[in-house]
């Protein structure tokens, strides 16, 4: 069995906003681009390369330059995340997480990530929030784009590091947006909504037909393996 999750507002949440003005930074030092937080907008479910995308484009900035800019954008956005970064996050954990989290590895489980966030950013925020240590590998926003583009790399990666085949209906994908489950579906993998974020409710996921649906993360430890 293989779970991978997503990070905002699945391990945690409400967070101060230093991923945000990190990549607000980073449009800065490498496009020259002015963004505050508050410009970034509605970005539950999006990668950071989306969101990028997105942002770059509404300003005009070409689609040749925006290609050619996203390595440094990616590493400027790390550096200033590192900067801005609170270095305690551990009173953001979700509820329950660390229970379950250990439920799985007890049971076997191989835990992994696969998050809209650049790598750098997402290694750094759960080494903060104290759970990085729980996860063996992932994928990230740096990566892709699409989110659905995510998991089979995940999914690869995890072969490697825990020495074992995953067969897709092995491998649940965790989160809390319609894109988490979507992203989940597409790769046809187990998919896991847990209505623990702050933009969709219960009934939202439930109309996204996951395999499983939980309020909190405490349902995690229903799940037959």
């Amino acid at each position: 069995m293989l779970f991978l999750f997503d990070i905002d507002g699945t391990l945690l949440r409400r967070m101060p906003p230093a991923h945000r003005q990190a990549v607000c930074d980073g449009a800065r030092a490498v496009y020259g681009v002015e963004l505050t937080p508050p410009d970034l907008g509605q970005t539950a479910g999006m990668t950071d390369s989306a969101i990028a995308w997105r942002l770059l484009t509404e300003r005009g900035v070409p689609a040749e330059t925006i290609t050619r800019g996203l390595p440094a954008f990616f590493v400027a956005a790390a550096e200033a995340y590192e900067r801005h970064v609170p270095a305690d996050l551990r009173p953001y954990q979700i509820a329950h997480v660390t229970e379950a989290l250990a439920w799985l590895r007890e049971r076997g489980a191989a835990l992994g990530l696969v998050t809209g966030n650049i790598q750098r950013i997402a290694w750094t925020k759960l080494g903060a929030a104290g759970l990085a240590e729980w996860f063996g590998c992932g994928a990230f926003g740096d990566e892709a784009a699409a989110r659905e583009e995510l998991p089979p790399r995940a999914v690869a990666r995890a072969r490697a590091v825990f020495g074992r085949d995953f067969a897709p209906e092995r491998v649940y994908i965790i989160g809390d947006t319609p894109a988490d489950i979507a992203c989940g579906a597409a790769g046809r993998y187990r998919t896991v909504g847990v209505a623990t974020g702050s933009e969709h409710s219960l009934e939202h996921l439930r109309a996204c037909d996951p395999d499983y649906l939980f309020e909190d993360m405490r349902g995690i430890r229903t799940i037959p393996l």
